[in-house]
């Protein structure tokens, strides 16, 4: 199977538990790195099985779950937090941001790269 920079996938060793994004292939060994996790790793290219785009799953964990945190703010004192998040990792700090403007989460960015 043909394997190329941005792919996801996972590892057979491993019974396929985390999902990676190939983000370099240098002769049989694939550098790899954490979708939903802040890791890396090497594989061997046979170990690796390619997975599918997954377009809508933040927004579907996001809907799914909004349900238990909405609450009544007529109810509540309501102050809105900021957030200040710092982050090297581009791909990571792109999915937050789409979810803090998601919620309605006022943000102070700052990247560190």
């Amino acid at each position: 199977m043909n394997f190329n920079i941005g792919d996801l996938v996972t590892r057979n060793s491993y019974k396929n538990d985390i999902l990676f994004k190939i983000i370099s292939v240098e002769e049989d060994i694939a550098l790899l790195k954490g979708v939903d996790l802040r890791l890396y790793a090497d594989s061997d290219i046979d170990d690796l099985k390619k997975e599918k785009e997954r377009d809508n799953e933040d927004k579907e964990i996001l809907e799914e779950n909004i349900r238990n945190i909405i609450m009544d703010r007529n109810k509540y004192f309501y102050l809105p937090g900021k957030i200040l998040h710092i982050d090297g990792d581009s791909d990571y700090l792109k999915r937050c941001m789409d979810f803090y403007q998601e919620m309605n989460l006022k943000k102070m960015l700052f990247l560190i790269i």
